[in-house]
């Protein structure tokens, strides 16, 4: 019989096409994921991939081998977590994908102090503001903004987030205030890129109509956190979820702008793939996530 971290392997392999990738994140070289590879295929007597130089490709017999692996790995796992539910543990690995600005900002150290009451666990985060594929990355968790697509994916609402336009004190002084959205033509903006394309449609709300201002930026950046740093700087106008800003507002280093033009808040939601048993960790990890939060709200309510 074949071992199991063979297995494992193997389905990476699969969804990332690469086995160097693939166990370099299950913690091997590549000459020896390469050898655990042609072991199991020995063992099975079947070629799983056919290679090529560029890419490795599913056998029909490996598609059929790696389905059934994928689901006989997903019955092992819910086994398991069925027995940490009974005894309440929180052990194992969490790896969870987090937007770079509120991830680094406020989620990072309500997930270290949860670290510190479960020494067992072992958390890993990747922060970044492209949209995450937890399947491919092996992600076991992921925050993101905005209404989502993805049949495939669980959803936790933690909140409804406004998105809303700031400058520092020191921007307004040298470049003066903008009463009106449209009025972005004519000031430095800042624009974060999601992907390859600019964030360049910024959305409003007035008396309950909607409507986008196209913004054209002196500065763009992929990273939400250097944005707002941009902003803290001095370097332009900023449009951020509200948590990202609210401590900076409050404080006052950052200015709210157009606070009668605050368009309707978009979901801030944890979500997950679907499972028939969603594992302990990630029940007790997601509602520790929810009442900080909420404690978060409650320091730093929106000022509009």
């Amino acid at each position: 019989m074949y071992h199991l971290n063979d297995l494992k392997l193997a389905i990476r392999i699969a969804e990332l096409q690469s086995v160097s990738a693939a166990g370099r994140e299950l913690g091997m070289t590549p000459a020896a994921a390469s050898a655990a590879l042609q072991r199991l295929e020995k063992k099975i007597d079947c070629l799983i991939f056919a290679r090529s130089t560029r890419k490795m490709k599913l056998t029909e017999e490996g598609h059929l081998f790696i389905e059934s692996g994928r689901k006989a790995l997903q019955l092992l796992d819910s086994a398991s977590n069925a027995l940490a539910d009974n005894r309440g543990e929180l052990k194992g690995d969490l790896r969870i994908a987090l937007p770079s600005d509120l991830g680094r900002n406020i989620i990072r150290q309500c997930l270290d102090e949860f670290a510190s009451t479960a020494p067992e666990l072992k958390i890993t985060l990747y922060f970044g503001d492209q949209m995450t594929d937890l399947i491919s990355q092996n992600i076991h968790l992921a925050l993101r903004y905005g209404h989502l697509e993805d049949s495939s994916l669980i959803r936790r609402q933690l909140t409804l987030m406004p998105r809303v336009a700031v400058a520092s004190p020191r921007y307004i002084e040298l470049h003066g205030l903008p009463a009106h959205p449209e009025e972005l033509a004519q000031h430095k903006v800042l624009i974060l890129s999601r992907g390859s394309e600019p964030w360049h449609k910024w959305r409003f709300s007035h008396k309950a109509q909607q409507f986008e201002v196209n913004v054209t930026g002196n500065k763009n950046c992929n990273d939400g956190a250097v944005i707002k740093d941009w902003a803290l700087a001095g370097e332009g106008i900023a449009y951020k979820s509200w948590f990202d800003v609210a401590k900076e507002v409050h404080q006052g280093s950052l200015v709210l702008l157009f606070a009668d033009y605050i368009a309707d808040s978009i979901p801030l939601q944890l979500v997950y793939l679907q499972s028939d048993y969603p594992s302990y960790k990630i029940r007790t990890v997601i509602d520790f996530i929810k009442e900080k939060i909420q404690t978060f709200e409650s320091n730093y309510p929106p000022l509009f």
